[in-house]
């Protein structure tokens, strides 16, 4: 669905004439929902790390304690695409196969400057927006995160990322259905009309797709529940080693 299709949904909606174009209209109440759109793909992206709008990066190692920005490893991995934040526990060191353990709380990252700690795992801490390592790795060494992106919305061809709709075709990353139910109650409440049904509405498909959102696992109160699990059989005996 793009801008254009949900616009117009909405505009049958709430009894508006439906335009032939969104972006480039001057009428005002188009204009209003064009900027209600963008702010409706704005909040919900920043709601819940959604599945669609994770990606992955890596970057080499420098023999250094700043890794540089967060900023500029996204801008060399990952072209096109706008830092929000990592996903915890999924900072690796990929050459070595072990974790780059952390965040470290500021108090125990200036005890470990103070006693100059060194160990062969890295540990890391995020500081004015810079990935600082501590021991200082080796230079070189492939390391990669996931990170949730700001980038919401596409052009037609899937190929340029967005943080907001600027032509008619954009199309949307996020579930459309919820976000043409949240323009819905945001135009209401930006004209001081009763909005309470639609935002109830809104909240019920937002908390919907959460639990369903790139698969959940299953927990059981009860232990195991029996499924089948991939193992490895060690025989008894003499292992003729």
């Amino acid at each position: 669905m793009t801008a254009l299709s949900i616009i117009q949904t909405t505009c049958v909606e709430i009894g508006l004439p439906n335009p032939t174009s969104a972006l480039s209209s001057t009428d005002p109440q188009i204009m209003q929902l064009v900027r209600l759109l963008n702010k409706e793909g704005k909040e919900l992206s920043s709601r819940y790390a959604w599945q669609v709008l994770i990606r992955e990066v890596t970057f080499l190692t420098l023999a250094t304690e700043s890794q540089g920005t967060i900023a500029s490893i996204i801008t060399a991995g990952d072209v096109g695409h706008t830092f929000r934040y990592i996903v915890n526990d999924t900072i690796w060191n990929r050459d070595r196969i072990w974790p780059v353990l952390g965040p470290k709380s500021p108090k125990h990252w200036q005890a470990y400057k103070a006693f100059s700690v060194t160990g062969p795992i890295s540990e890391y801490r995020i500081r004015g927006n810079t990935l600082l390592f501590s021991p200082v790795p080796a230079a070189g060494e492939t390391c990669a995160f996931e990170y949730v992106d700001r980038m919401w919305a596409t052009d037609t061809l899937g190929t340029t990322y967005k943080q907001a709709i600027t032509v008619d075709s954009d199309e949307m990353l996020l579930d459309e259905d919820i976000m043409q139910q949240g323009l819905l109650w945001r135009w209401r409440a930006a004209k001081k009309l009763d909005y309470t049904e639609d935002f109830v509405t809104y909240e019920r498909m937002v908390a919907d797709a959460m639990a369903r959102d790139g698969t959940k696992p299953t927990l059981s109160m009860m232990g195991s529940t029996g499924e089948y699990r991939p193992f490895v059989v060690v025989p008894v005996g003499s292992w003729n080693v």
